[in-house]
Formats: structure tokens, C-alpha cells, sequence
């Protein structure tokens, strides 16, 4: 009966093994099948993607920049932008588009997107479109899972190695139309694996389905291959799931602007200590055509109307801040300068100045300071926000920002 009993374990025990075997084998074809899939679809993209231009240039940052006809760039390839009329200009231009309140006596100094053309540039109705490789478009993937898990709505703290800070107004039903501010320019010594980003949000509907703008200065070596700082622009319309991408590694942005465009250089950075650079950033709704404008010192493009659900006609909510990324169990990236913030001497410090958004009325209002909340998902000895509320003259609503990194719980 005891021998019985063995024989039968023994027997259970090899058709568990057999079982195991053909289940890692079935797997494993059905893992190969997925990945093949998964290349055929990224082939796909690239062929769509990268359009033939009308000429190429070699940038000296690296870059392969095609210049392609600005009616058949890559955004209208988008199903519901078949039948949209481009837009080469907004209906209108605040005034804060063509005069980023900088005196001519000011310490500030604008920096400018350097696309590293030298003296070669794109032919008249052309556009300069950043090629997309294979290794784009899988990081870009990366860095859509890590947009999803540093959704400041809904931050899980599992998440050890992404990071934020940010300031918005609380409590306050408003509709915003628009985020603009002078957001100070630095430079950082980034591992492969990490990134650090300066920007503003506009988002609007609920966390499932958020639709969200950001945009601001990025380093991203494993995206770009460098450790420039960088122009960068993403959108989302369903919550990060499926739609939206960084800069213009999907259909969606408009690209109008011969030269300055979204992943562009922007080469002076300020020094610690010594001098600050600064780049005058913003997003508005056009009132007549819907679509949301991205300006710097220059109109760069737009994000559509027709690409959004709630962000269709205006923001819920506008934040101001920065984010972090790395791969699991190692350092955390700097953010800002890579230094605590401290509102004492703004040449050592990374900050935001003149933090404004648009009404329904297309005015442009100062962030109320009393309805201000800072948020962070970490120790303040990595990163810190400090709001200083209106600081008027050259500053208006301003706040500092920033942190080494490192180990980060």
C-alpha cells in the first residue's frame, strides 16, 4: 500500500514536470510571437513616422533633422485629424507671446532653442521634424509607464525611484485656458537611466482618463543620447494608457515653426552662482479653433482640438514643477540646478518666476498665493518645492524648486 502510494506521488510529480515543460514551451513560442508582433508594429510606426523629407540635416548635437513638407507631416497621419485646416498662426497672440516682460536692463537672459543647423535651414514650407529611430520609440514606451506611475493625482509610493514636486491651486473650480512662466535653464550630468524634467501640467477629467499637456526643459540620455537640455512637449487623452507620446514620437503635435522645434537644444544653461538663463515658456487655447499653442520666444506649433476629450475646451487644473525618473534600485536623478531650493540668492537656486494662467476672458492672472498647495511624494533631503508667493516687479508669482536626488525612499 506504501509503495502504492509512492508510485503514485512519483507519477503525479512527472506529469506536473511534463505539464511545466510544455507550458514554458507554449510560453515561450507565445512570448516570441508577441515580441515579433511587437517589432512588426514598431517597423510600422517608423515607416509612418518618418516621412520622406524634401532634405536632411546633420546636426552638430548628433541629430538627424528632416525637413518635411509642412502638409504632410507626421500629426495628420492621426484618424481624427484627416480633415483638419493647419493653423500657421493663433487668431490671437497674448501679449505676453511677443513680450516675455524682460526689461533691457534686467538680470535675465533668455536662452533660445539652438536646433544645430549651423548655416543649413529647412526650404519654405517645409518643417524640421527629428527622425525617429527603432530605440526612440521603445524608450518612448518607458517613458510612457513612468508618466502613468508619476501621475501626481494618483502617486504610489512603490514607485521609489519617480519622483515630483509641484504647486497648484486648490479648491478653486476654475477654468484654466492656458499656463505660462520664465522657468530657469540648467544643466545636469545624468546617468543613462535617469531623467529630470522642469515643466508645467494642464490637465483636465477624472485620473482614469486624464487629458494632460506638460511641457518645460528635459535631459534624457537614454531618449536623446546626451545629456543636453532640451525643449520637450507630451500629451495624454486617455489617463497615459494608450494615446499621446513625448515631442513628436506619435501623431498629434503640429509642428508650424521652420526652426525651432519640440527635442531642440537649448544650449546656455545658467552657473551656479553667476548667471541665470532663463526660458519664457507657455501653452494657450486659441478661442476661435481650440487648439493649444506651445511659445517660447517663438510660435513652435500646437496640439489640436480634435486629439482631446476633456482638454477639448479648457483645463481643470495648471501645475508648476518637476519630475525625476530612474531604473528600479538605483540613485534617484537631480532635479532643477541639483540643489535644495533656497529663495536667498536665485543664482543658486532653480526656479519659476511670473506663474500665470489664462482666464475665460483671455486675461492672464497671477496664481493666487492663497489657494497655493505644494505636493512631493518623497523625503525633503532629495527634493523640495518653496512657494514664494508674488514677489511683484520682474518676479511676480514665483516659487524655487528642486534636489540632489540620490537614495530616495
Amino acid at each position: 500500500m506504501e509503495y502504492s502510494n509512492i508510485s503514485l506521488i512519483v507519477f503525479f510529480v512527472l506529469i506536473s514536470l511534463i505539464f511545466a515543460t510544455k507550458t514554458h514551451s507554449i510560453d515561450g513560442k507565445r512570448s516570441s510571437v508577441l515580441k515579433q508582433d511587437e517589432n512588426i508594429e514598431l517597423e510600422r510606426q517608423i515607416k509612418t513616422l518618418n516621412k520622406t523629407p524634401i532634405k536632411t540635416i546633420k546636426t552638430k548635437f548628433g541629430d538627424t533633422i528632416d525637413c518635411i513638407d509642412i502638409y504632410k507631416q507626421p500629426a495628420f497621419d492621426h484618424p481624427r485629424l484627416k480633415d483638419h485646416k493647419i493653423q500657421m498662426v493663433p487668431s490671437s497672440i497674448l501679449e505676453e507671446t511677443t513680450s516675455i516682460n524682460i526689461s533691457s536692463s534686467s538680470i535675465f537672459r533668455v536662452s533660445v532653442v539652438d536646433n544645430g543647423f549651423g548655416k543649413e535651414r529647412c526650404p519654405p514650407g517645409t518643417v524640421p521634424i527629428r527622425r525617429t529611430k527603432t530605440e526612440d520609440l521603445v524608450n518612448a514606451r518607458y517613458l510612457l509607464q513612468k508618466a502613468n506611475r508619476i501621475d501626481t493625482n494618483r502617486y504610489s509610493p512603490s514607485h521609489i525611484n519617480h519622483h515630483f514636486v509641484s504647486v497648484e491651486e486648490m479648491g478653486q473650480e476654475k477654468s484654466y485656458f492656458g499656463g505660462l512662466a520664465c522657468v530657469s535653464l540648467h544643466g545636469l550630468e545624468l546617468n543613462y537611466n535617469q531623467f529630470s524634467t522642469a515643466q508645467i501640467w494642464l490637465e483636465s477629467g477624472p485620473t482614469e482618463e486624464i487629458n494632460s499637456i506638460e511641457f518645460g526643459w528635459m535631459i534624457y540620455p537614454e531618449l536623446f543620447g546626451d545629456n543636453n537640455t532640451r525643449l520637450f512637449g507630451y500629451w495624454t487623452a486617455d489617463g497615459h494608457k494608450y494615446t499621446g507620446c513625448f515631442n513628436m514620437l506619435c501623431y498629434g503635435f503640429v509642428q508650424v515653426h521652420s526652426e525651432v522645434m519640440l527635442g531642440g537644444v537649448l544650449q546656455q544653461t545658467s552657473i551656479y552662482g553667476k548667471q541665470d538663463y532663463i526660458l519664457p515658456i507657455r501653452v494657450y487655447r486659441d478661442r476661435q479653433t481650440g487648439n493649444w499653442w506651445l511659445v517660447t520666444n517663438v510660435l513652435v506649433g500646437y496640439w489640436p482640438k480634435e486629439i482631446f476629450t476633456h482638454l477639448a475646451c479648457n483645463a481643470s487644473n495648471v501645475r508648476y514643477g518637476g519630475t525625476t525618473g530612474a531604473k528600479p534600485q538605483t540613485l534617484a536623478a537631480p532635479m532643477g540646478n541639483g540643489y535644495l531650493p533656497q529663495l536667498q540668492d536665485y543664482l543658486k537656486t532653480a526656479y519659476m518666476r511670473n506663474m500665470k494662467y489664462i482666464d475665460d476672458k483671455g486675461h492672464l492672472v497671477h496664481i493666487n498665493p492663497d489657494g497655493a498647495q505644494t505636493k512631493h511624494d518623497t523625503n525633503l533631503y532629495c527634493y523640495n518645492l518653496l512657494f514664494a508667493g508674488n514677489l511683484g516687479e520682474d518676479w511676480g508669482t514665483s516659487m524655487a524648486y528642486g534636489g540632489p536626488g540620490g537614495m530616495c525612499p
